[in-house]
This record gives structure tokens, sequence and C-alpha cells, in this order.
């Protein structure tokens, strides 16, 4: 009876751990993901996807350097869903990473030489979407996207 109040206490601690990572997940913020005077919006040929540039606000800068702020790349679904996020050091580097250089939309990814290389998966069902939505908040919050840095 005694190893009972140990595995006991262990498995509701393991239960309240596992209610507040699903609690986490499914109340993470849009946060600056969400902007309401994005940088660039741009649309797929297919009409499918969209691509959003939005800057993230800077603690300090001085005048005349607000497109070296830093920002998100955010692809979203036809339905709004977030699909993927890639960190943009300074929102001038979307537009001039390279002369010429053009976003390319393929069946599989939408690439920008230098800046971007996102895969376009398409969600099957509205569990997923909403999943993989909730999950790129959560990566975007903490920091874990993928960013322009390495692909320079």
């Amino acid at each position: 009876m005694t190893i009972a109040k140990p595995i006991r206490a262990c498995l509701n601690g393991f239960a309240l751990l596992a209610a507040a990572a699903i609690i986490t997940v499914a109340f993470v913020p849009e946060g600056n993901l969400h902007c309401d005077e994005p940088y660039l919006v741009e649309k797929s040929p297919d009409g499918h996807w969209t691509l959003t540039v939005c800057g993230r606000p800077m603690f300090f800068a001085m005048p005349g350097s607000g497109s070296d702020a830093p920002g998100w790349i955010v692809l979203r679904d036809e339905n709004g869903a977030i699909r993927g996020v890639s960190d943009l050091g300074m929102l001038q580097l979307y537009g001039g990473a390279v002369s010429g250089s053009k976003l390319e939309w393929s069946n599989d990814r939408v690439t920008r030489r230098m800046v971007l290389d996102l895969p376009l998966d398409r969600a099957t069902n509205l569990l997923e979407r909403w999943w993989t939505d909730r999950i790129w908040r959560l990566r975007a919050l903490a920091g874990l996207t993928p960013d322009d840095d390495a692909l320079r």
C-alpha cells in the first residue's frame, strides 16, 4: 500500500502536466503573427495560399530605421489557418534580398531566394488544420521558427 501513494501522486502529476500542455496549445495567442498593417501580402497563383510579411515591434529604433525592424513571414491557407512561419531578421531583407528575385510558388513549396523556404502542406481535416495553426503559434512565441539566416 505504501507504493500505491507515490504511483498515484506521479500519475496525478503527469495528468496535471498533460492538461497544462493541452491548455497551452489550445489557447496560445496569435500575437504578432496577426498584424493589422502588414508590410506586404502576396497570394499564390491558385488563390489557396496567402503569404503575409508582418513587422515586429522594436524596443529602440533611430528615426528612419523602421524597415530595420524584425518581422514574420506567415503562410496561411484559404481558411486563414497558419500553415508556416519564418522569422525575418529585417523587413527590408524581404524586398532587397537579391535584386530581381521574386516569390516562387510550386506545387509543394513557396520560396524566395535567401529569405524564405516553406512547404505547402494542405490540411486533410479540420483537426489537423487547427492543430498545425496552434503549433506554429506556439513555435513563433517560443522563437522556434526557421529564419532567413539559414538561407544566406
